[in-house]
């Protein structure tokens, strides 16, 4: 209330509205409050006084600032060009169709396989030679030079820009990066894709997992349910690039390692390892205590753009509940997330349920952040076709804080 200005009343209705985040504390009466929307709200205040500072707050889970026609976020999940995210997963459309949905805004629930063009010379060598031990550890860097490396294959940047040719690179991008996932086995090779096969049966087979109905449907959900989420720093990285003219396995590339920073595709990292340190709900509970202790939030919960829960989450943790083996571990993992969502109504956000279903699928833990990056090359890919229909320029001003010498030197 210091911070805002503002009254109880207020802060409760902010409160109620999604707009700050409360969290219970066990055996009291008073509530910890999201410093991060806290300090949000305090920007939102102070944007009143101008543009600027408008523009300032938007940059950080703010006011919308860039229209967009191809995802909307809501209570329920992500939507689609009208569809949500959830009910395509539900119903186990293939991420191909998912994919042309977002680039088209047509639905054909039927797509067929996509076309596959082998491997040119160069690209043969360069995923021959990433082959070691460490390249799981790296495989997001991996996908970047790979993306590269197919684009410059396919002739000059202008030739890229204006060959009309987008949707086919974009298609091959991901065709090509699935078989990156096979360095992150213990056979540790690239497995390309087979004529014939989906982009999941593509999965399956380069990460050696059995082709069951379970895992299909695992894999199927997560790569829906992570194709776009509106304005990402990936999916905002993809359209600064696009907006300066770069080709689409650039605009991909900017969109990749702007997501394999440890906030996004190795936030699951951080997840996974709090998760190694516990075996037990009280174990885990009792680790997510300690944290909040110290001031340090909890690995895996509070999405800020789903206060009341993140729809993706849910849904993937239905999907692991569904599986007919069900390990103790696991079983702690549910009742650890349940007793948080009860006790401190702070709810998991997709990296957790994501960390649990893969660990019920045997898969190693480079592949949560991997499989994220992979279906969300299918939103960027739209975000490019849009920026590129602006004709605009992203080029945000900076605001100068620093020091004005006025002393001659």
């Amino acid at each position: 209330m210091e911070i805002l200005g503002v009254r109880k009343q207020t802060l409760y209705a902010y409160v109620s509205r999604g707009l700050i985040r409360s969290i219970k504390q066990p055996g009291r009466q008073e509530r910890l409050y999201w410093r991060d929307d806290i300090e949000r709200m305090e920007a939102r205040s102070l944007a009143r006084s101008g543009h600027g500072a408008v523009a300032a707050s938007a940059m950080n889970w703010g006011e919308p600032i860039i229209p967009t026609s191809i995802t909307e976020i809501t209570p329920a999940g992500p939507r689609y060009r009208g569809r949500l995210a959830g009910d395509l997963a539900r119903m186990l459309v293939p991420f191909e169709a998912v994919a042309e949905l977002l680039w088209t805004g047509m639905w054909n629930d039927q797509a067929t396989n996509w076309s596959l063009t082998a491997l040119n010379p160069e690209l043969k060598r360069l995923t021959q030679s990433l082959a070691s031990p460490a390249a799981a550890e790296q495989l997001l860097e991996i996908f970047a030079l790979v993306t590269l490396q197919l684009g410059l294959s396919r002739g000059s940047v202008k030739e890229r820009v204006h060959g009309g040719q987008t949707l086919n690179s974009a298609r091959q991008i991901i065709l090509t990066l699935v078989g990156c996932f096979g360095l992150a086995t213990t056979k540790a090779a690239y497995v390309p894709m087979q004529d014939g096969q989906t982009i999941v049966q593509g999965l399956m087979r380069a990460l050696s997992l059995d082709a069951t109905e379970e895992n299909y449907e695992a894999m199927q959900s997560m790569m829906t349910l992570f194709a776009d989420n509106e304005l990402s720093p990936g999916a905002l990285a993809a359209r600064v690039s696009a907006s300066s003219g770069a080709s689409l396995h650039a605009c991909i590339t900017s969109g990749i390692c702007t997501s394999s920073g440890v906030q996004i595709g190795r936030l699951y990292n951080r997840v996974d390892d709090f998760l190694d340190g516990a075996r037990t709900k009280a174990a885990l509970i009792k680790k997510a205590s300690e944290l909040q202790k110290r001031g340090i939030s909890v690995p895996g919960f509070v999405h800020p753009l789903y206060p009341h829960g993140d729809p993706r989450a849910k849904y993937l943790f239905e999907v692991a509940k569904r599986r007919a083996s069900q390990s103790k571990e696991l079983v702690a993992i549910y009742g650890f997330v349940e007793e948080m969502s009860a006790r401190q109504e702070i709810h998991p956000r997709h990296e957790l349920a994501i960390l649990a279903l893969t660990r019920a699928m045997g898969l190693p833990r480079q592949v949560p952040g991997a499989l994220f990056v992979l279906a969300r090359i299918a939103g960027w890919v739209a975000h490019v076709q849009e920026q590129r229909l602006t004709g605009s320029l992203l080029r945000p001003r900076g605001r100068f804080v620093g020091a004005t010498i006025t002393e001659p030197l």
